[in-house]
């Protein structure tokens, strides 16, 4: 039985500095394009549900990688949580990344908070680089 109630969807953002090369963020995208993660609900508070992240080929220029990112419910037929745009470009002189989200969530008042928890643990998984990532649930001891 389908609920006749509309869908909320917010607009959400954020953006952190990483420590990492645009060369390590490459090689995580591409290795979670054809593996998603899962993410269990404590990892995401803002959001409470345990997720699958999916992204799709990088495009890279000279000082920046892009990508798209889906965060799925993991569950059977699971529906999308938030949708939107990862980027992550380098300063000219410095050796961090400047990594930001942009995009939809559905169904959440702390939008922008769930937003910034996912950055933080992207840029923890890629400075991280554990093979546990590609398969495994990301454990608050990683």
């Amino acid at each position: 039985m389908q609920e006749d109630r509309p869908m909320l969807v917010a607009r959400i953002s954020a953006e952190i500095s990483a420590s990492t090369d645009l060369a390590e963020v490459c090689e995580w995208l591409i290795e979670r394009q054809y593996n998603p993660v899962h993410v269990h609900a404590a990892h995401l508070p803002a959001i409470g549900l345990s997720t699958r992240l999916r992204v799709a080929r990088p495009i890279t220029a000279r000082r920046a990688v892009f990508c798209t990112l889906w965060l799925l419910e993991d569950a059977d037929g699971g529906g999308c949580v938030a949708a939107g745009t990862l980027r992550f470009v380098s300063h000219p002189t410095a050796s961090d990344v400047r990594l930001s989200f942009a995009g939809l969530m559905v169904r959440t008042a702390r939008g922008d908070d769930a937003a910034l928890q996912l950055l933080e643990l992207i840029a923890s998984s890629v400075a991280r680089r554990e093979s546990a990532w590609q398969t495994e649930p990301i454990s608050a001891a990683g």
